[in-house]
Protein backbone atom coordinates (compact mmCIF):
# COMPACT_ATOMS: atom_id res chain seq x y z
CA UNK A 1 0.00 0.00 0.00
CA UNK A 2 1.30 3.57 -1.13
CA UNK A 3 2.48 5.42 2.20
CA UNK A 4 0.24 8.75 2.98
CA UNK A 5 1.69 11.59 3.43
CA UNK A 6 1.71 13.19 7.02
CA UNK A 7 -1.08 15.31 7.97
CA UNK A 8 -0.42 18.76 8.77
CA UNK A 9 -1.06 20.17 11.95
CA UNK A 10 -4.84 22.27 12.43
CA UNK A 11 -2.74 24.74 14.32
CA UNK A 12 0.25 24.86 11.64
CA UNK A 13 -2.74 25.50 8.52
CA UNK A 14 -4.55 28.22 10.71
CA UNK A 15 -1.16 29.78 11.31
CA UNK A 16 -0.21 29.45 7.43
CA UNK A 17 -3.65 30.88 6.20
CA UNK A 18 -3.56 33.59 8.91
CA UNK A 19 -0.15 34.89 7.29
CA UNK A 20 -1.49 35.05 4.09
CA UNK A 21 -4.48 36.86 5.01
CA UNK A 22 -1.70 38.99 6.78
CA UNK A 23 0.04 39.70 3.59
CA UNK A 24 -2.89 40.03 1.72
CA UNK A 25 -4.55 42.61 4.05
CA UNK A 26 -1.09 44.68 4.32
CA UNK A 27 -0.77 44.78 0.35
CA UNK A 28 -4.47 45.88 0.28
CA UNK A 29 -3.88 48.56 2.20
CA UNK A 30 -0.59 49.77 0.89
CA UNK A 31 -2.61 49.99 -2.27
CA UNK A 32 -5.26 52.24 -0.36
CA UNK A 33 -2.58 54.35 1.20
CA UNK A 34 -0.32 55.09 -2.12
CA UNK A 35 -3.63 55.55 -4.12
CA UNK A 36 -5.19 58.02 -1.65
CA UNK A 37 -1.65 59.88 -1.10
CA UNK A 38 -0.99 59.82 -5.23
CA UNK A 39 -4.66 61.44 -5.26
CA UNK A 40 -3.92 64.56 -3.09
CA UNK A 41 -0.64 65.10 -4.40
CA UNK A 42 -2.18 65.25 -7.88
CA UNK A 43 -5.21 67.77 -6.41
CA UNK A 44 -2.14 69.99 -4.64
CA UNK A 45 -0.37 69.93 -8.14
CA UNK A 46 -3.49 70.95 -10.01
CA UNK A 47 -4.42 73.51 -7.52
CA UNK A 48 -0.71 74.89 -7.12
CA UNK A 49 0.98 74.22 -10.79
CA UNK A 50 2.83 76.96 -12.56
CA UNK A 51 4.40 77.40 -15.69
CA UNK A 52 7.97 76.20 -14.78
CA UNK A 53 11.00 78.29 -14.96
CA UNK A 54 12.82 76.28 -17.87
CA UNK A 55 15.48 79.16 -18.89
CA UNK A 56 16.64 82.76 -18.15
CA UNK A 57 17.77 85.90 -19.90
CA UNK A 58 20.96 86.34 -17.85
CA UNK A 59 22.14 89.50 -20.23
CA UNK A 60 21.04 92.11 -22.10
CA UNK A 61 21.35 92.62 -25.94
CA UNK A 62 21.40 96.28 -27.70
CA UNK A 63 18.57 95.88 -30.91
CA UNK A 64 17.09 98.09 -33.17
CA UNK A 65 13.40 98.19 -33.61
CA UNK A 66 11.61 98.39 -36.90
CA UNK A 67 10.73 102.04 -36.28
CA UNK A 68 14.44 102.84 -36.11
CA UNK A 69 14.78 102.96 -32.06
CA UNK A 70 17.48 101.68 -30.50
CA UNK A 71 16.01 98.89 -27.46
CA UNK A 72 17.31 96.60 -25.56
CA UNK A 73 15.25 93.70 -23.69
CA UNK A 74 16.39 94.80 -20.36
CA UNK A 75 13.30 97.55 -21.24
CA UNK A 76 11.23 94.58 -20.91
CA UNK A 77 11.47 94.16 -16.97
CA UNK A 78 7.96 94.32 -15.37
CA UNK A 79 6.47 93.14 -18.69
CA UNK A 80 5.49 89.35 -19.62
CA UNK A 81 5.98 88.80 -23.43
CA UNK A 82 6.27 86.52 -25.63
CA UNK A 83 9.04 85.69 -28.39
CA UNK A 84 9.49 84.47 -31.91
CA UNK A 85 12.13 84.08 -34.15
CA UNK A 86 10.96 85.08 -37.55
CA UNK A 87 12.17 87.07 -41.01
CA UNK A 88 10.39 89.00 -43.59
CA UNK A 89 11.49 86.63 -46.60
CA UNK A 90 10.39 83.60 -45.05
CA UNK A 91 7.51 82.42 -47.33
CA UNK A 92 5.57 80.88 -44.92
CA UNK A 93 6.51 79.36 -41.28
CA UNK A 94 6.64 82.75 -40.41
CA UNK A 95 3.88 84.04 -41.36
CA UNK A 96 2.14 80.83 -39.42
CA UNK A 97 4.23 82.28 -35.94
CA UNK A 98 2.88 85.73 -36.81
CA UNK A 99 -0.78 84.88 -36.93
CA UNK A 100 -0.30 82.74 -33.74
CA UNK A 101 1.25 86.04 -32.19
CA UNK A 102 -1.06 88.06 -33.73
CA UNK A 103 -3.99 86.27 -31.78
CA UNK A 104 -2.54 86.69 -28.80
CA UNK A 105 -2.43 90.51 -29.28
CA UNK A 106 -6.68 90.37 -30.06
CA UNK A 107 -6.86 88.00 -26.71
CA UNK A 108 -4.08 89.87 -24.38
CA UNK A 109 -3.45 93.21 -26.08
CA UNK A 110 -5.39 95.48 -23.59
CA UNK A 111 -3.08 93.95 -20.46
CA UNK A 112 -1.16 96.97 -19.75
CA UNK A 113 1.97 94.08 -18.98
CA UNK A 114 1.95 92.10 -21.98
CA UNK A 115 4.17 92.54 -25.13
CA UNK A 116 5.19 91.06 -28.04
CA UNK A 117 8.22 90.76 -29.79
CA UNK A 118 10.26 88.98 -33.06
CA UNK A 119 13.58 88.96 -33.71
CA UNK A 120 14.68 88.60 -37.33
CA UNK A 121 16.78 85.17 -37.93
CA UNK A 122 18.06 87.14 -40.86
CA UNK A 123 19.55 90.24 -39.33
CA UNK A 124 21.19 91.18 -42.62
CA UNK A 125 18.50 91.16 -44.57
CA UNK A 126 16.08 92.85 -42.16
CA UNK A 127 16.19 96.84 -42.17
CA UNK A 128 13.72 98.55 -39.83
CA UNK A 129 12.55 99.51 -43.02
CA UNK A 130 11.72 96.32 -44.60
CA UNK A 131 10.48 95.21 -41.60
CA UNK A 132 8.28 97.75 -40.56
CA UNK A 133 6.97 97.42 -44.46
CA UNK A 134 6.34 93.69 -43.80
CA UNK A 135 4.18 94.75 -40.70
CA UNK A 136 1.93 97.00 -42.36
CA UNK A 137 1.49 94.41 -45.72
CA UNK A 138 0.64 91.86 -43.24
CA UNK A 139 -1.62 93.79 -40.99
CA UNK A 140 0.17 93.06 -37.70
CA UNK A 141 1.33 96.47 -37.09
CA UNK A 142 1.07 97.16 -32.94
CA UNK A 143 3.17 99.53 -30.92
CA UNK A 144 3.71 97.06 -28.22
CA UNK A 145 4.90 94.38 -30.82
CA UNK A 146 8.80 94.96 -31.52
CA UNK A 147 10.44 93.54 -34.39
CA UNK A 148 13.92 93.85 -33.93
CA UNK A 149 16.87 93.64 -36.28
CA UNK A 150 20.77 94.48 -35.27
CA UNK A 151 23.72 92.99 -35.48
CA UNK A 152 24.05 88.89 -37.02
CA UNK A 153 26.58 87.19 -35.15
CA UNK A 154 25.35 89.09 -31.70
CA UNK A 155 21.59 87.94 -31.90
CA UNK A 156 22.37 84.49 -33.23
CA UNK A 157 24.60 83.81 -30.35
CA UNK A 158 22.09 85.53 -28.12
CA UNK A 159 19.07 83.31 -29.12
CA UNK A 160 20.93 79.97 -28.85
CA UNK A 161 23.07 80.91 -25.45
CA UNK A 162 20.42 83.26 -24.01
CA UNK A 163 17.04 81.99 -25.28
CA UNK A 164 17.85 78.54 -25.52
CA UNK A 165 16.57 78.42 -29.27
CA UNK A 166 18.05 75.53 -31.83
CA UNK A 167 20.67 76.86 -34.32
CA UNK A 168 19.61 78.19 -37.06
CA UNK A 169 20.74 76.37 -40.60
CA UNK A 170 21.20 78.23 -44.03
CA UNK A 171 19.63 76.23 -47.00
CA UNK A 172 21.17 75.12 -50.00
CA UNK A 173 18.96 73.87 -52.06
CA UNK A 174 16.68 75.75 -54.58
CA UNK A 175 14.24 74.27 -53.91
CA UNK A 176 13.90 74.00 -50.06
CA UNK A 177 14.55 77.53 -50.33
CA UNK A 178 11.97 78.54 -52.79
CA UNK A 179 9.43 76.25 -50.26
CA UNK A 180 10.60 76.71 -47.04
CA UNK A 181 12.85 79.71 -46.88
CA UNK A 182 16.60 80.38 -46.83
CA UNK A 183 17.17 79.81 -43.18
CA UNK A 184 15.92 76.84 -41.13
CA UNK A 185 15.49 77.81 -38.13
CA UNK A 186 13.33 77.44 -34.43
CA UNK A 187 9.43 77.76 -34.87
CA UNK A 188 8.51 77.86 -31.19
CA UNK A 189 7.08 80.82 -29.15
CA UNK A 190 8.59 81.55 -25.47
CA UNK A 191 7.46 82.88 -22.59
CA UNK A 192 9.39 85.52 -20.28
CA UNK A 193 7.88 87.04 -17.55
CA UNK A 194 8.37 90.09 -15.94
CA UNK A 195 12.32 89.01 -14.15
CA UNK A 196 13.49 87.27 -17.49
CA UNK A 197 12.74 83.81 -16.87
CA UNK A 198 11.48 81.94 -19.72
CA UNK A 199 8.17 79.87 -18.28
CA UNK A 200 7.71 77.62 -21.35
CA UNK A 201 8.47 76.88 -25.13
CA UNK A 202 5.67 76.14 -27.75
CA UNK A 203 5.81 74.21 -30.49
CA UNK A 204 2.31 75.74 -32.40
CA UNK A 205 3.12 74.65 -35.77
CA UNK A 206 3.98 71.13 -34.89
CA UNK A 207 1.62 69.16 -37.99
CA UNK A 208 0.26 66.77 -35.22
CA UNK A 209 -0.17 68.93 -32.12
CA UNK A 210 0.02 72.49 -33.24
CA UNK A 211 -3.57 73.02 -31.62
CA UNK A 212 -2.93 72.20 -28.62
CA UNK A 213 0.42 74.27 -28.37
CA UNK A 214 -1.60 76.93 -29.11
CA UNK A 215 -4.19 76.33 -26.32
CA UNK A 216 -1.11 75.66 -23.65
CA UNK A 217 0.34 78.44 -24.66
CA UNK A 218 -2.51 80.78 -24.08
CA UNK A 219 -3.45 79.11 -21.14
CA UNK A 220 0.03 79.43 -19.74
CA UNK A 221 0.21 82.66 -21.20
CA UNK A 222 -2.62 84.02 -18.85
CA UNK A 223 -1.45 81.96 -15.54
CA UNK A 224 1.89 84.09 -16.43
CA UNK A 225 -0.03 87.21 -16.41
CA UNK A 226 -2.74 86.10 -13.57
CA UNK A 227 -0.77 84.13 -10.65
CA UNK A 228 -3.78 83.98 -8.75
CA UNK A 229 -5.07 81.68 -11.32
CA UNK A 230 -4.83 77.98 -10.85
CA UNK A 231 -4.60 75.09 -13.26
CA UNK A 232 -8.32 73.82 -12.08
CA UNK A 233 -9.36 77.04 -13.73
CA UNK A 234 -9.21 76.34 -16.90
CA UNK A 235 -11.02 73.70 -18.75
CA UNK A 236 -8.83 70.40 -19.59
CA UNK A 237 -6.22 70.29 -22.23
CA UNK A 238 -4.71 66.83 -21.68
CA UNK A 239 -6.77 63.89 -20.33
CA UNK A 240 -7.95 64.10 -16.65
CA UNK A 241 -6.28 67.68 -17.14
CA UNK A 242 -2.70 65.90 -15.94
CA UNK A 243 -0.10 68.30 -14.83
CA UNK A 244 1.90 68.82 -18.58
CA UNK A 245 5.23 69.09 -18.73
CA UNK A 246 7.06 71.90 -20.77
CA UNK A 247 6.96 70.02 -24.33
CA UNK A 248 3.48 69.43 -24.57
CA UNK A 249 3.19 65.63 -22.89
Amino acid sequence: MEEQPPEIPRSKLIAWWGSIIGVCCVIAFGSIFVTRAYLIRTEYEQQNWRPPHVARLETDIDLINRDGRKVSLSEMRDHVFVAGYQYTDCPAGCLGLASVMKELEDTFGNVPSFRLISISVNPAGDTPEKMDAWVKKNGIDSLDWWFLTGDPEEIAKYMISEFKFYATEKQTDPAVIASQGEFAHDQRLAIVDGEANIRGYYDVLNLQRGDIEVKRLKRDLKMVLNPELKLSDFPPIFPSQQIPDDSGN
